[in-house]
């Protein structure tokens, strides 16, 4: 009987089975030898050792690379590592593993070596569509690298009713470290959401695909930051003046819109904090430690350039990365330094934004960051470099929205920003640099576009090879306004757009007249590629992704594929459709 009686207190004694949870994994900013790893791991929600491993094999026979290291309640059990030594042009997997837990992934590494390129990009994932369907199959693409292009989280409430997933509390430039840790705990809940499954209420759960999960895992990826990362209200422009009234962003008084106070929300806390919480749940080489209360720190590269206090000291997120012979990675942040958002007061009269936005003294990307792109430009063009994709976060054609508004609003280059954008396009045109591609979600919609700025003469002219794409959402609003996907629905709404934009002097979307545009193809147009008309490259209706392919003659290949679109908090568990090619073209180089 006392023997009896030891072992039962001997095992009351012993220890809970860990319940280890990996919510997910994924690798990024890969170059030609070094990738960072990300997961988030708890043990009884709490912190987790967890191992990772790298082989060339998905049965990971061959290792090339071991780590481990704990996660920590700082960054909310999140933790990134660095794999080094890599074979470049070499595809990898990898695992992390912790108790019986065990998640894989995958990416490979970039090269300079003439070989065919695949990459896909979009952005814009709303709580209100979870759990993404549009990108439930995109690993079938096997694409070299995933550009998840901004707001890859919304702040605002989301479910069914939609406090299921209240919104967050507002963070300013004004929070002090009390209001910032309980925003950085808001924030961090909605990134986990869309890492999580969902139930039909729109509350997360385990089971069911866990949202941006099979995104994650499907490739490396390069993130870019925007406004709902930020907020998407007082602190959503890093340029603006920290003096600057929460109530006040947009702004309504012109002596606001050119910040020349040398100090900036991107250095206050607020503003940190945010940028802790987005840092902390993707897989970038920049990582913000420490909390609001003990001080925050940036580790990973930083902007040095002590003559300019707009950026000097900031996390650098813009950057190149080489992919095969033919194409260069160039990625833009137009979101850190930016000027602040143009708004009219009430009763005034709405065309005098254009004027505002056309003021010489507001910048989108800062001095710094503008004269790195342009020498970035010139550079790719000496070296030969055929394709250039400059990733932007806010669209820098001159159409609009979805049918219905064809003027760019005001967080736009061309709404906003329109001195610098002229500057910038005509620099590229003076310089007879082609075939440069920008890159951009935001819009909420498919569209291809030409680019057209105005000269300092005031005549327009069209950036020679030069063209705009824009994708997505992977799932926001936009589309759901869409519900009826016919042809003759579209067609509807796509025709007045035309019209307007032509009598505005804008390109109307499309690519016609682009040299060595080629084989174009609609899947609601027969005759795509001999009517080449606006329908052929716009897509309003769906939620979508976009593939690009550079092969080894330095021919392009552009396809978007999607998903009819649903209404918000209505489709958290109902099977969607699966994803279908939505349109696709090719541009041959000259």
């Amino acid at each position: 009987m006392v023997i009896r009686f030891l072992a039962v207190a001997l095992l009351l004694a012993l220890p809970a089975h860990a319940a280890v949870t990996i919510d997910a994994v994924a690798a990024g900013d890969p170059t030609e030898t070094d990738v960072i790893l990300w997961t988030r791991a708890t043990d009884n929600e709490g912190p987790a050792k967890v191992t990772a491993r790298v082989a060339t094999d998905p049965g990971f026979r061959r290792v090339v690379w071991t780590g481990s290291q704990s996660t920590d309640a700082e960054d909310d059990f999140t933790l990134k590592l660095n794999p080094t030594g890599l074979r470049p042009g070499t595809r990898y997997y990898y695992q992390f593993a912790a108790g019986n837990e065990i998640v894989s992934g995958r990416f490979k590494t970039a090269t300079r070596q003439n070989v065919p390129v695949t990459f896909g990009f979009s952005g814009d994932a709303d709580g209100r569509f979870r759990p993404y369907p549009s990108i439930a199959n995109i690993s079938r693409h096997n694409l070299d690298f995933f550009i998840f292009l901004g707001d890859t989280m919304y702040e605002s409430a989301s479910g069914n009713p939609p406090t299921a997933s209240p919104a967050v509390p507002r963070v300013t430039a004004e929070s002090d470290a009390e209001e910032a840790t309980k925003g950085l705990a808001a924030y961090h809940r909605k990134y986990l959401e869309n890492i999580s499954g969902v139930t039909e209420t729109g509350t997360t759960a385990r089971a069911g695909q866990r949202s941006l999960v099979p995104l994650f895992a499907a490739a490396g990826h390069y993130t870019l930051l925007d406004n709902h990362e930020l907020g998407g209200w007082q602190l959503q422009s890093g340029g603006a003046p920290r003096e600057l009234l929460s109530g006040d962003n947009p702004v309504t008084k012109r002596t606001l819109d050119a910040n020349t106070t040398n100090t900036f929300h991107n250095q206050t806390l607020g503003f940190q904090t945010l940028e802790k919480a987005y840092f902390d749940y993707h897989p970038t080489r920049i990582s913000i430690r420490g909390t609001p209360a003990s001080g925050l720190t940036i580790t990973g590269p930083r902007v040095e350039a002590p003559s300019d206090p707009r950026g000097h000291g900031t996390a650098k997120q813009y950057f190149t990365q080489r992919w095969g012979k033919h194409s260069l990675y160039i990625q833009v942040d137009d979101r850190s330094y930016r000027d602040v958002r143009l708004s009219i007061a009430k009763g005034d009269d709405e065309a005098a934004l254009p004027e505002r936005a056309a003021n010489p003294n507001r910048t989108i990307l800062g001095a710094t960051q503008m004269a790195w792109l342009k020498e970035t430009l010139l550079r790719a063009k000496r070296d030969g470099i055929t394709w250039k994709f400059v990733v932007i976060s806010s669209p820098i054609d001159m159409v609009g929205g979805v049918p219905g508004g064809q003027q760019q609003d005001q967080k736009s280059w061309y709404g906003g920003f329109r001195a610098e954008r002229n500057m910038l396009l005509d620099f590229i045109a003076t310089n007879a640099i082609d075939h440069v591609v920008f890159l951009a979600t935001d819009d909420h919609m498919a569209r291809m576009t030409r680019l057209q700025y105005e000269r300092a003469d005031g005549t327009k002219a069209l950036v020679p090879g030069a063209f705009h794409i824009v994708a997505g959402p992977i799932g926001a609003t936009g589309p759901d306004r869409f519900l009826e996907h016919s042809p003759e629905a579209l067609m509807a709404k796509i025709g007045p757009r035309t019209a307007s934009q032509t009598a505005m002097g804008q390109p109307p979307d499309g690519l016609g007249g682009l040299p060595g545009l080629r084989r174009v193809w609609r899947d609601i147009d027969s005759q795509a590629d001999k009517r080449r008309q606006p329908i052929d490259f716009l897509s309003p209706d769906t939620f979508n992704y976009a593939v690009l392919n550079v092969d080894t003659s330095g021919t392009l290949s552009v396809s978007v594929y999607g998903i009819p679109s649903y209404q918000p908090n209505q489709n958290f568990t109902k099977p969607a459709e699966r994803e279908h090619k939505i349109m696709s073209f090719q541009v041959q180089p000259r």
